[in-house]
Order: C-alpha cells, then sequence, then structure tokens
C-alpha cells in the first residue's frame, strides 16, 4: 500500500465561453513546475461531447521517466447528487490533433486528423485515480473505442500512444506516442442541456500510469483556495 497525495489546487483554472459553447481549462500544480496541460470541452449537440487534450508541459519534473511525462488521459463526472438518470458515454472516436503527429509508432507516422481510436478507451467507473467518466489510454476499467491497432500490443497499453509536449520531452525510451493533441468526439447515452456538471464536480488530468494527477477544483475548493486554504486529496493504493 502506498498513499499518493494530489494537490487539489492542483492547477490553475482558466474558464472560456466560446460562440460554440467551448469550455478551456488549463492545469499546473506548483508541485510539479513545467508538468501542464490543456483541455477544451465542447457540446456540439445534446448527445455528443468532443473534448480536445493537449500536452502543454515547458518542462519534465525530475525523477519522471519516459513514460511519465506521457499525457494520458482527461476524467470527469456527469453525475448530480440525488439523481440516478446521469449520462454516460457509450462511444465515439480518437483523432490527432491539428498541428500534431505520431512520434515512434510500430506501424508508421500519422499526422493531423489520423484516427488513433485504437489506442485510446473511455470509462463510465472511476478507474485508479481517476472521476467516473474519462477518455485514457491506460488500460484500468477502459472499454476500447474500437480501430486499428497501430502501436504496441493490440490491447490498450497505457502510457503507450500517449501525448508529449511539442515544448519540452525526454528520452521516449520505445514508447510510441502522440506529439501535442487528440480530439475525443464521445457519443452520450443521455441528452445534456450544459456542461455544467464540469463545474460541479471538477475536471481531472493523468500523466503516464498514475504519475501525476492534476486537477481542477469544484467550487468549494476554489473558495477555500482564496481564503489560503490548503486541499488535499489522499488515494491509497
Amino acid at each position: 500500500m502506498k498513499t499518493r497525495t494530489m494537490i487539489a489546487v492542483l492547477a490553475m483554472l482558466v474558464v472560456c465561453q466560446f460562440a460554440t459553447g467551448g469550455i478551456l481549462y488549463e492545469f499546473e500544480d506548483p508541485a510539479t513546475p513545467g508538468l501542464t496541460a490543456e483541455a477544451e470541452f465542447t457540446l456540439l449537440d445534446s448527445t455528443t461531447l468532443q473534448v480536445r487534450l493537449k500536452n502543454t508541459s515547458t518542462s519534465i519534473p525530475a525523477g519522471f521517466s519516459s513514460a511519465d511525462q506521457l499525457l494520458t488521459g482527461i476524467s470527469w463526472d456527469f453525475g448530480h447528487p440525488g439523481y440516478n438518470g446521469d449520462s454516460m458515454i457509450t462511444g465515439g472516436s480518437v483523432v490527432i490533433g491539428p498541428s500534431s503527429e505520431t512520434v515512434d509508432f510500430d506501424t508508421g507516422y500519422y499526422g493531423s486528423g489520423s484516427d488513433v481510436s485504437g489506442e485510446y478507451g473511455y470509462g463510465n467507473e472511476d478507474g485508479t485515480g481517476a472521476l467516473t467518466n474519462f477518455v485514457s489510454g491506460n488500460s484500468a476499467q477502459v472499454i476500447v473505442f474500437g480501430g486499428a491497432n497501430l502501436d504496441g500490443p493490440a490491447s490498450i497499453n497505457g502510457p503507450q500512444a500517449g501525448l508529449l509536449s511539442a515544448s519540452a520531452s525526454i528520452p521516449l525510451g520505445g514508447n510510441g506516442a502522440i506529439r501535442d493533441e487528440i480530439i475525443a468526439t464521445l457519443t452520450l447515452s443521455e441528452p445534456l442541456s450544459d456542461m455544467g456538471f464540469l463545474e460541479d464536480n471538477g475536471v481531472r488530468v493523468e500523466f503516464g500510469s498514475d504519475a501525476k494527477f492534476i486537477t481542477i477544483p469544484e467550487p468549494a475548493t476554489i473558495l477555500l483556495l482564496t481564503l489560503g486554504g490548503i486541499v488535499a486529496i489522499r488515494r491509497r493504493k
């Protein structure tokens, strides 16, 4: 058993409402300076959620391995207290984002717009350290999107195919990666009228396989931080 502490500040939050209804989050943690990420959520229609995930790190923390530097997942929670009709992810796809590309994939080079669904999965039961609903390249509680296996074993094998920063990296050590960003388009089981669940329940990104979690706090946490409080989330495993 070991205890991993995730500082729940964890993060600097930037929330921007765009004409398309997108909400942008920027993640950073003073405990690991330079390790950062960006995520944008856009509700394309009531049952289609798009999530853009980007590794924006400017340096790699001391002691991080080649796998630890890779951004491997993002999670959130559609749930509402006392409500049992929460939406779930039922499928979707993942493509390489604009100006992004694969690095050291076994089967060749793939650029912007290439389908990498075979390297990622989704879930509706919190995986190790993740919130309830998620997209991840790791295997815990994951349902594979499906598609061609482009790198590594046929089963999902994160951090393989995780996101590598375009600004800072160390040698991959045999792992394949995607430099910069991916875009996941998710089909939902129940219609959504807005994305209030993000503000209500928080958003979390993962580096490596449990190497580092950075969380956008819930409103109560933001209030505590404003008052100078320190909030920690402890996870035992």
